[in-house]
């Protein structure tokens, strides 16, 4: 039998505020993680190039046969490279985007145990289930304040694929909720809002089982 004490329409509000900030959580790690992934191949792109542009410097010195002025060109050419390399460090941004990304994975994990665990279960009561997301909601915050700034153009190479990427079970994928604010205003989706709320949230979805059991009744 359901609780008649238990606010059922309060939980669907927060169950929809769950979901906000999960989904864009979500989509903020990918995103990162696509970044970082751009970063790490810029890194290794230049890389090559600055060995490649050194190894024919070193090949036209030793034939001594190179005119004069292709070697001055090689070895701007390599100072130049190695220059911008260590201004732009792309190494450096890969491994911030890493471990932002990591931050904000951990954080989803997080989410995800809450609503299939406390906010699916109604002996938890609204007011631990109201701590336990404004608990997650201020993390959220406070990464955003501390974490490398996410451009759009990481979002822009994302789609709704995120959603089968993270491991849930189809009967998870089809229960998740929330049609979420994500950063910036860059992500774009073609889920509708109720699809996305269930996509992240319906472990949480008391208000039909207690439709279930009124019908039974």
């Amino acid at each position: 039998m359901g609780n008649d004490d238990f606010d059922y329409e309060q939980h669907e509000r927060l169950r929809g505020r769950v979901a906000n900030e999960a989904d864009s959580v979500l989509w903020t790690f990918k995103a990162y993680y696509e970044g970082a992934d751009w970063y790490t191949k810029r890194d290794r792109w230049m890389d090559f190039g600055i060995f490649g542009v050194a190894g024919l410097l070193t090949i036209a010195l030793i034939w001594d046969s190179a005119p004069q002025i292709l070697l001055v060109g090689l070895a701007i050419t390599t100072a130049v490279m190695s220059g911008y390399r260590r201004m732009a460090d792309p190494g450096d941004r890969a491994d911030e985007c890493y471990r932002a990304a990591h931050a904000y994975q951990r954080l989803f994990d997080d989410f995800r145990d809450f609503i299939q665990l406390e906010l699916a279960n109604e002996e938890t009561g609204l007011d631990e289930m109201r701590e336990r997301y404004h608990e997650l909601a201020e993390r959220r915050r406070n990464l955003n304040e501390d974490m490398p700034e996410v451009t759009s153009k990481w979002y822009e190479n994302l789609d709704d694929s995120v959603y089968d990427e993270v491991g849930t079970t189809e009967k998870d994928k089809e229960r998740l909720t929330g049609e979420a604010k994500l950063i910036n205003g860059s992500v774009k989706h073609d889920l509708s809002e109720e699809e996305v709320k269930e996509r992240l949230t319906s472990d949480a979805d008391l208000s039909e089982e207690s439709d279930e059991e009124d019908k039974e009744e």
